[in-house]
């Protein structure tokens, strides 16, 4: 019998996910970021493509990092790797969610390579999880291959 997960927003910062920022070899400070309605066409789980689509628009900076999760009566957290932008000197995440969470804890990452690598592929990171302050599952560098505007498929690099 397996534990049903059900990771969300947190609503502060544990020590648990202290613990996975720590992981992640990060040392900026995670910050709450309310979701910024930007435009019609910008698509849950594209925020690559949507934050980049709005730097050509309006010159705003397109900021790598994680996006916490967490399942509080697990002891689960989660960090998934995305982007926001910068635009007059804040962060604004523009890309609405699947879950319809309205604020999401975020953490810029200056360590790891990211971003578009070529017309088609862009450099990720896949998720870094841990249960009771124990790494569970550790990012691994992917490459996303965009098929389409609808589609894409993901590779580890090895």
């Amino acid at each position: 019998m397996g534990i049903s997960l059900k990771p969300k927003t947190p609503k502060k910062i544990s020590a648990h996910i202290k613990a996975l920022i720590k992981s992640l070899d990060l040392t900026g400070a995670p910050i709450f970021l309310n979701y910024t309605h930007y435009s019609d066409d910008y698509r849950a789980t594209y925020c690559f493509n949507n934050c980049e689509e709005e730097s050509e628009k309006s010159g705003a900076a397109v900021v790598y990092g994680w996006q916490i999760w967490e399942d509080r009566k697990n002891g689960f957290v989660e960090a998934e790797f995305h982007s926001v932008i910068m635009s007059n000197g804040k962060l604004h995440d523009i890309s609405p969610r699947q879950t319809g969470d309205k604020q999401i804890l975020f953490i810029p990452d200056t360590v790891r390579r990211s971003g578009r690598k070529d017309e088609r592929t862009w450099t990720s990171w896949s998720n870094q999880k841990m249960i009771n302050g124990f790494l569970a599952e550790k990012t691994q560098e992917l490459q996303v291959y965009e098929i389409n505007r609808v589609y894409s498929e993901v590779s580890v690099v090895l």
